[in-house]
């Protein structure tokens, strides 16, 4: 037989070899492929059935082909016989690599058995993205102001004193509805859904069932506008049971909104996402061309550019900007921090020198970024020059971009080394970036709640250890760029005069070191350590940095009035040790000052649409308390329907532990529990009988760890979860921050997440694993017996073998 270099691979490999690319190509080429196809932003993977037939058939295949002769059987059976008998003398690396591989298959065997017999928690249920089907009362419904009557259109006319023919009218009150719409979506549907109604709002990412994307051609373009009309009026909580779980954080709008104000927004959702509703007689949708002039670029400057540029303004960013581009468009009140006053011309996130305007390019690239941990978003949905004619026509509004301007660059990148951040370190110390930033980086400096911006702002000293909220930029260079041009505008100043490039560098590289590697992400289940003895009850002990933690992302309430959008709180890490008897939950989070005094004054007066506005230089009078709340089903669901995130729903309550800072400072059990079964309800004390949390928080450098101890089992059980290991128990967070304004319904929380008690391993595992190995290995040493007492293959040589 023919070594493979020679050209022929010997039929046993050529079968090993096509069976691994099957299945390369249907675990890796096939996703892949389909992404491609379909425009994607992830792979497709191929449905698990469908990738056991194909290697099923492939095996068959192969068997086939293996057996059709004597002979092709004895050349697929000759390496394996040669392997099981082994070399004859010599070939010493042969031999020790055969007896290798002799050992591994028992173990491998033994640890596949090992692996089923050990109790397993399945991974929670995947949530739901397909549309549900529209209730019939709401089938039949048509937007009024798509195709407004006659009479509508001459009743508007009348009241308004518009002139002119009935069909210049008739645009006239589209028109008036669109913006009306824009304004209704920007202040209610932006901050899930985004400003580009692309999905991608501020309060997005707290959420695991992430808001749509309506520029998406499979998302609104394919549901006629009645279905878009029922989702908006009932919300997440309106959704049928059937669908579960969803756990939706889409609002019950029929609550706040009339029918004309839902149409209104709902017109202005596909006018922004650039797509048309489905007609009733269709199937498909066509996306919008109305921008389509904006792919031939007219010349720069030009009077035409300008006006292009222009309409994308008004339609995109002058609801927070202003239409004098001040920075006081009709959004903007409800904002922290302020949208960019365009008329001063001061700019934050440039590479120009401190006091200078920023170029094209660093408008570009916010515009295309966005600024995390603000309400400007990223618009990649515009096109590239799109950008750049919305950027000519924004610099109209100021004189300071006719100023000469001086891009800084280093004149090397420096890379990171033990020796470069010690010396940053001691930097930060000398540079006193510590009184506003604070000893860890957490903005929680004693400079820091006295911070304000040239036009009188409250603004807040940046938590670099979070980089996913730095607003230019997370790596080493975007930091060195902060500390070479400052950020023109607020306390932030350039180190250009007082450190040299080099030194610069080190403090970048510093800064970068500090961020925490606790980023929310994608894992969502919470492993509980069982640990001998009594659980940790410090938020100090030192075995809770040997525990696996979970980072929850939250977002702000934005379900029911009164909405917060401006939350402070976005991540909390917990951790979890289970003994015997309890269990105990460490939760931390960052949080520049410790409040731990509440005294609430009223409630705040709503705004348009039930957000409150937000003062930015009003003196706070309100004392408000730090705290954190665990939110746990009762009792855990069995099937796919779990209450609602929020504070549960009406007949499928839920239990809070609610730790409370200004308890804990006056020496009480900080732990009330509470009791919800809705959001429409107010949340309850639970009976002192079934008081049986406890626990206790501690705040340094802009941290609190809170620790929440209770008996595996409640004193009452059907008023509390009953923890139990290898099940998988869902649960939420929910966080205040007392200096934010934090109170009642304005907080930050999380949608569903889950905790799993390890499962200690069973004896039968152990015993059933052993037995795996043995029997393996004695069905090997048989094996090897009979092939070396049998001669050798019989039949005619191959290729001269």
């Amino acid at each position: 037989m023919r070594p493979w270099w020679t050209g022929r691979v010997p039929l046993f490999w050529s079968v090993v070899f096509t069976l691994v690319l099957v299945w390369l190509v249907l675990t890796w080429a096939l996703p892949y492929a389909a992404m491609w196809v379909t425009g994607g932003d992830r792979p497709l993977p191929v449905p698990g059935a469908l990738q056991v037939i194909y290697l099923v058939l492939a095996l068959v295949g192969a068997a086939v082909y293996v057996s059709i002769s004597d002979e092709s059987m004895r050349e697929f059976l000759r390496p394996l016989v040669a392997f099981l008998r082994g070399p004859a003398s010599g070939e010493q690396f042969f031999r020790l690599a055969r007896l290798a591989v002799l050992l591994l298959v028992p173990v491998a065997a033994g640890a596949i058995v090992h692996a089923r017999s050990v109790p397993a928690v399945g991974p929670p249920t995947s949530l739901r993205i397909q549309h549900p089907t529209i209730p019939g009362a709401y089938e039949r419904l048509k937007n009024p102001f798509r195709q407004p009557t006659d009479e509508a259109v001459k009743k508007w006319m009348d009241e308004t004193k518009a002139a002119g023919s009935l069909e210049t009218g008739r645009r006239a009150y589209v028109q008036a509805a669109l913006i009306e719409g824009r304004l209704i979506f920007q202040i209610n549907c932006r901050p899930c859904h985004g400003a580009a109604a692309d999905g991608q709002g501020p309060m997005a990412w707290g959420f695991r069932l992430k808001p749509a994307d309506f520029t998406d051609p499979g998302m609104i373009a394919t549901v006629v506008e009645a279905y878009a009309f029922w989702r908006v009026r009932e919300g997440g909580p309106g959704l049928p049971p059937e669908g579960s779980p969803w756990d939706s954080a889409m609002p019950i709008w029929k609550q706040d909104l009339t029918d004309e104000q839902t149409w209104k927004a709902i017109l202005a959702a596909y006018d922004l996402a650039g797509v048309e509703p489905r007609k009733p007689e269709k199937l498909q949708s066509s996306r919008l061309t109305a921008n389509a002039w904006a792919q031939s670029a007219p010349p720069p400057d030009t009077a035409e550019s300008l006006e292009r540029g222009k309409a994308i303004y008004v339609k995109r960013c002058l609801v927070c900007h202003g239409e004098k581009g001040d920075g006081r468009g009709p959004v903007a009140p409800y904002l922290d921090p302020r949208p960019r006053d365009f008329v001063t011309g001061s700019f934050k996130l440039r590479t120009t020198q401190s006091g200078e305007p920023p170029t094209d390019e660093d408008l570009l690239r916010v515009v295309t970024r966005g600024v995390p941990g603000t309400a400007m978003p990223g618009w990649t949905t515009l096109s590239e020059q799109e950008r750049r004619l919305v950027i000519a026509y924004i610099k109209t509004f100021s004189d300071a971009f006719k100023e000469t301007r001086t891009v800084v660059k280093p004149a090397r990148d420096v890379s990171a080394s033990p020796e470069l951040i010690a010396k940053g370190k001691a930097l930060y110390q000398q540079a006193k970036c510590w009184e506003c930033h604070g000893q860890g980086g957490r903005g929680d400096g004693p400079a820091a709640p006295t911070l304000t911006d040239d036009p009188g702002d409250f603004v807040q000293a940046a938590n670099v250890t979070k980089g996913w909220r730095m607003k230019g930029g997370r790596e080493a260079r975007d930091i060195f760029m902060r500390f070479s041009a400052g950020m023109d505008g607020t306390p932030m100043p350039s180190f250009v005069d007082s450190f040299s490039e080099d030194d610069r560098w080190a403090l970048a590289h510093y800064v970068k070191s500090l961020q925490t590697d606790e980023e929310p992400g994608a894992p969502v289940v919470l492993k509980a350590l069982r640990i001998a003895g009594e659980v940790p009850r410090d938020p100090d002990d030192p075995r809770w940095s040997r525990a696996p933690f979970l980072a929850v992302p939250l977002a702000g309430q934005v379900l029911a009035k009164p909405r917060w959008q401006t939350h402070s709180v976005d991540a909390v890490s917990v951790r979890a040790y289970y003994s015997d008897s309890a269990i105990a939950f460490l939760l931390e989070w960052d949080d520049r000052f410790k409040d731990i005094r509440h005294e609430s004054g009223p409630d705040p007066t709503l705004g348009q649409f039930t957000y409150p506005p937000r003062d930015l230089r009003a003196k706070r009078t309100e004392k408000l308390r730090d705290a954190v709340r665990l939110q746990f089903p009762v009792p855990i669901p069995t099937a796919f329907e779990r209450p609602h995130f929020f504070l549960g729903s009406a007949g499928r309550p839920v239990a809070l532990w609610h730790w409370q800072a200004d308890l804990d400072a006056a020496g009480k059990n900080p732990v009330v529990k509470e009791w919800a079964e809705g959001f429409q309800k107010p949340v309850s004390a639970q009976a002192d009988s079934g008081q049986d949390v406890t626990g206790r928080g501690v705040w340094k450098d802009g941290r609190w760890k809170v620790v929440m101890v209770r008996s595996l089992a409640p004193r009452e059980r059907e008023r509390d979860v009953t923890f139990e290991p290898g099940r998988l128990i869902p649960f939420a967070v929910q966080a205040w921050d007392g200096f934010n304004g934090d109170k009642g319904l304005m907080m930050s929380l999380s949608s569903w997440v889950f905790v799993t008690l390890d499962a200690p391993v069973p004896l039968t595992a152990r015993l059933s694993s052993l037995l795996a190995v043995v029997l393996t290995g004695l069905g090997e040493w048989w094996l090897v017996r009979r092939v070396r007492l049998a001669g050798p293959l019989t039949g005619p040589p191959l290729d001269g073998a």
